[in-house]
């Protein structure tokens, strides 16, 4: 019996960069089982090394409309964006990594296998066009994730984050596949361009009842993803208790690839009728703006604070997706950019103290930190003051493209809720920035150092939140093209 497999589109090169990670993991895998532990030091650069590959071979992806295997994925700029922005997290995670992972004896090579596992699962979340291959770049990331917020394994707190992440995650899974049989049910498609086909047909989809509940079902498990109230609960809690290198790469990893997802099903698959989905999505982006503000101004753990912090970032990105247009989703692209650099070096920054073997966490900790870790307190300033959204940082032009885009479409009560909210959010932002000012504790006493690696990580993430600030057109630019999605 002879198989025709011509109609299926067969193209690995919209995939390659997701097989080059996979690649990596697997040599990564041989790797660590076949040398001396004496040489395993060498994981790290071999990782680094096929992530650089990877990249390289996404930037043909851009400009490019490659639909292959059965219309399940596809080769774009929004693709070759989030492959760009997703390697180089992982990259810089990579490379603070080492130091962090020896200070608390956890130097195993299934780190970095876990790591590259996420990365592809997000990679091919973001070229997904199939409810499939959503579920499956979903189910990839989360549990390579599961696992890594547990592992450091003789800590309590690390074993209870994975659990919860594992049991809330589960669920939100249900909901998620529930919504797509549903979807599947009432279009008879699987593929987002078989969806929109059917919405746009004028067979009456704004009044199916069927595929609305199946867009509910959907949203609630990108929501969880996106760290979106009220669908956050598990956020803070593995924030507190994973590693806290972990919890850099997921705060701004899995929250990318969420949106890439929340784009295309949105904006390019369900344009039709998005004053069904409007309302819903609005409620999520208020809710996630007031819950992450307002329970981040109490919180004394900067881990949880941050968490907080990431919850109403959701909302912000969430803004741009409201108009339903490409002007709109651009927005969001560049929020979620800028919020990867600084959010990332946020996190670095407690990271790199936490590889000292410091009480990082409390926020009393960082009292007087201006005197005794001047380049820290330094960089650590720049983040919250871009967090905040005070120019001239990369953090204010994002706030400012979104906000632009709910005038031109003329969406005023999420508006007003993000202004009073940004300026809610200054208290606790400037909060660590006064407490490191302050009058340092002498009882303190610690000069451990940070390392070259980690500090060039913690000065390229500075840097880059200032000068995009500046110049931000480029980027800009990059994620209009990116934006605009067809089918």
């Amino acid at each position: 019996m002879r198989i025709d497999l011509s109609g299926i589109g067969i193209d690995y090169g919209v995939i390659l960069p997701e097989l080059v990670v996979v690649g990596t993991a697997i040599v990564v895998l041989f790797l660590d089982l076949l040398l001396p532990v004496a040489r395993r030091r060498w994981l790290p650069a071999v990782t680094v090394a096929g992530l650089l590959a990877a990249l390289a071979v996404s930037f043909p992806l851009w400009g490019q409309n490659r639909e292959a295997f059965g219309d399940t994925v596809v080769g774009d700029s929004l693709a070759a964006f989030f492959n760009v922005l997703l390697i180089v997290i992982t990259i810089l995670t990579v490379l603070i990594s080492p130091r962090f992972l020896r200070a608390l004896d956890l130097e195993h090579g299934e780190y970095y296998i876990l790591l590259l596992g996420a990365t592809a699962g997000m990679m091919l979340l973001a070229a997904a066009t199939s409810l499939m291959t959503i579920f499956l770049g979903i189910e990839l990331l989360s549990i390579s994730l599961y696992v890594l917020s547990g592992f450091a394994r003789t800590a309590q707190r690390s074993q209870e984050s994975a659990l919860k992440y594992l049991l809330l995650g589960g669920f939100a899974t249900g909901f998620l596949l529930y919504g797509m049989a549903l979807i599947y049910g009432a279009t008879g498609s699987t593929t987002l361009r078989g969806i929109a086909a059917f919405t746009t047909a004028g067979s009456g989809a704004s009044g199916n009842v069927l595929l609305l509940l199946g867009i509910g079902f959907l949203s609630v498990g990108l929501a969880f993803k996106a760290s979106a109230a009220p669908f956050h609960m598990w956020t803070p809690d593995v924030y507190e208790g994973a590693p806290t290198v972990v919890t850099t790469f997921m705060s701004v990893a899995t929250k990318s690839a969420a949106f890439a997802a929340i784009g295309r099903v949105f904006i390019a698959t369900f344009p039709s009728i998005s004053t069904r989905w409007y309302f819903p999505l609005a409620l999520i982006a208020i809710f996630s703006l007031f819950i992450g503000n307002l329970v981040a101004i109490i919180e004394d753990n900067l881990k949880r604070m941050l968490a907080y912090s990431g919850i109403a970032h959701a909302g912000y990105i969430l803004l741009g997706v409201l108009p339903g247009t490409a002007a709109g989703f651009s927005a969001s692209l560049f929020y979620i950019a800028a919020y990867a650099v600084m959010n990332f070096g946020a996190f670095a920054v407690v990271t790199a103290l936490g590889a000292g073997g410091e009480r990082t966490a409390d926020i009393n900790y960082w009292r007087g930190l201006f005197y005794r870790r001047p380049f820290l307190a330094s960089v650590m300033t720049i983040f919250m003051l871009s967090l905040a959204g005070i120019p001239p940082t990369v953090g204010f032009f994002a706030k400012l493209f979104v906000f632009q885009a709910l005038v031109n479409a003329q969406i005023w009560a999420p508006l007003v809720v993000a202004v009073v909210m940004t300026i809610v959010s200054f208290y606790y932002y400037l909060r660590v920035v006064v407490v490191m000012l302050a009058t340092p504790d002498e009882a303190v006493a610690e000069k451990s150092r940070v390392g070259i690696s980690t500090n060039g990580v913690l000065g390229a993430a500075a840097v880059a939140t200032i000068v995009l600030g500046v110049f931000p057109t480029t980027v800009l630019d990059w994620a209009t093209h990116a934006a605009s999605l067809h089918f």
